[in-house]
């Protein structure tokens, strides 16, 4: 697949999950209004509740207290409740169109109502058109239940008319028992803080963490509506964990919701960048084979050309060159050795950990011996190679085959991707947990991008489709597992143009 198929598939991918996060958040917002207004809604059906209540048994214990009034004090004259009882009656009587001042009711069969005096019933004549005794016994039933519609209006209206004081119509446990009630009712188990006030605005009752200055939102709510005349009697109240609350009701949808969201978007990240390492590690092994099919095909001709060489009969026995024909063929042979010795040894790392052989052996020793292995091939060049070996302990444990190697591959593209003249330098210094060596060149040197990428396996930097640097970009990833393996760190310091710096750092004793 095309790399930019691959990009057009992952800006795709990223618009429509920042789609879903978009709609995800307007659903979290739209649960958040949901829930307050859920809250808000059952708070005021409970306050409603709590007003409604109140009103009831106000009611009830003002009516239980006109049928059945305390005695009144020793020492209280009862004259002043009788005359406003007979005043009240007086009141009924003038409402229905009677005297006030006749007293006797009686009903006739025709189901008309009389008031009479103690005069009138002594009237004789009044007393032949009487009815029978059936008659005034259920004119005396009527006249009871009269009496009784007449004592009850005495109580409403008294109720009506007589508004006591806020404070004298509940308790501040009723109010507490109320509320706590009415809110478990509605499924709203938190803590308040409530307060009531008066007509003039001052508080006759309130909890006591109750604050007029707090950031929670309070509900209000007016006490006793149905007053002949309605105060200002409010009831306010505020929960201070609301906002908590309200987020524990949605809290473990909200989250989880965002978590599957952040998911997606963490796996949709690794699967796009797995996917673009995949292409460039593709790509890179695609150069890797035209690489070796090069470097493969030259050691392969020559022995080839070589043998050829050999077995020509028609060239005379003393004109064939066989000690020079055979050397080729032997160096051929090594080279097309330790090229299929690199990628072997890239394949064992990969299969299973590297084991090494370390004992302490003098660093000083290795430089140098490497470095004889590539003096006639820089002098060849009019090049120099210099050491400047300035550590004072070279006695290092290291395994000796396999950090030879590392030095010759360090020396070997110090050389080879120096355009110019050659000038190589290696150089020791001791330091307080081991040694440092570098290996600098004046070569062409590695782009700043391709710095962290060349211990890669396989990577080499991109020269278009020239071959004239060979190589399978295996060589420093063979260095770094080296490196590593000896617990030691090696890093890069390169400008394009002036040259590299490749620098290790080695402990000098391994960890057991």
């Amino acid at each position: 697949m095309k790399r930019a198929y691959i990009v057009l598939l992952a800006v795709f991918f990223f618009l429509a999950i920042s789609a879903l996060v978009i709609i995800q958040v307007r659903w979290i917002n739209n649960v958040v209004r949901a829930e307050d207004q859920r809250f808000r809604f059952g708070v005021n059906e409970a306050l409603k509740e709590v007003v409604s209540e109140l009103e009831r048994v106000e009611t009830y214990k003002r009516i239980i207290s006109e049928i059945n009034p305390e005695p009144a004090p020793a020492g209280v004259d009862d004259s002043d409740n009788l005359s406003m009882q007979e005043s009240a009656e007086a009141r009924l009587l003038e409402k229905y169109g009677f005297d006030p001042d006749i007293r006797s009711v009686i009903i006739n069969r025709a189901g008309r109502t009389y008031l009479l005096n103690s005069e009138s019933l002594q009237d004789e004549t009044f007393l032949e058109n009487t009815e029978p005794e059936e008659q005034m016994l259920s004119a005396g039933a009527t006249s009871r239940m009269t009496n009784k519609i007449i004592s009850i209006e005495n109580i409403v209206s008294r109720i009506l008319h007589e508004t006591p004081q806020l404070r004298d119509r509940f308790t501040s446990e009723e109010l507490n028992t109320l509320v706590r009630k009415s809110l478990d009712a509605v499924g709203i188990h938190l803590e308040y803080e409530c307060a009531a006030r008066g007509d003039y605005g001052g508080i006759i009752y309130r909890t006591p963490n109750y604050s007029e200055s707090t950031g929670a939102n309070k509900y209000l709510r007016q006490l006793f509506p149905n007053d002949p005349v309605p105060g200002n009697n409010v009831l306010s109240i505020y929960f201070p964990k609301e906002d908590e609350y309200k987020f524990s009701q949605i809290a473990f949808m909200a989250i989880s919701s965002m978590l599957i969201v952040l998911l997606l978007i963490l796996l949709a990240t690794g699967t796009f960048i797995v996917i673009f390492r995949q292409k460039r590690l593709s790509e890179i092994r695609s150069d890797f084979i035209n690489n070796m099919t090069h470097e493969l095909k030259t050691p392969i001709a020559t022995i080839s050309l070589a043998s050829q060489m050999l077995a020509d009969e028609t060239i005379p026995q003393g004109s064939r060159d066989i000690p020079g024909l055979t050397s080729v063929i032997s160096e051929e042979s090594n080279r097309l050795k330790v090229l299929v010795e690199r990628v072997l040894q890239t394949a064992i790392f990969e299969k299973a950990r590297l084991e090494l052989n370390k004992k302490k052996t003098d660093i000083h020793a290795i430089i140098l011996r490497a470095v004889d292995a590539f003096k006639l091939q820089v002098n060849g060049r009019g090049g120099i190679i210099s050491t400047f070996l300035d550590a004072s302990d070279p006695m290092v444990t290291i395994d000796e085959p396999n950090f030879f190697n590392v030095l010759i591959n360090l020396l070997d593209n110090a050389l080879k991707y120096t355009t110019r003249t050659p000038e190589i330098t290696v150089t020791t210094s001791g330091y307080h947990k081991g040694i440092t060596i570098i290996v600098s060149d004046n070569g062409i040197g590695i782009p700043r991008e391709h710095l962290k990428h060349i211990f890669e396996k396989f990577y080499r930097v991109p020269a278009g489709n020239t071959h004239n640097i060979k190589g399978f970009g295996l060589g420093l990833s063979y260095v770094n597992k080296i490196i590593e393996e000896h617990h030691g760190n090696i890093k890069v310091e390169s400008q394009v143009g002036k040259g590299t710096r490749i620098i290790i750092h080695l402990p000098k004793e391994q960890p057991k």
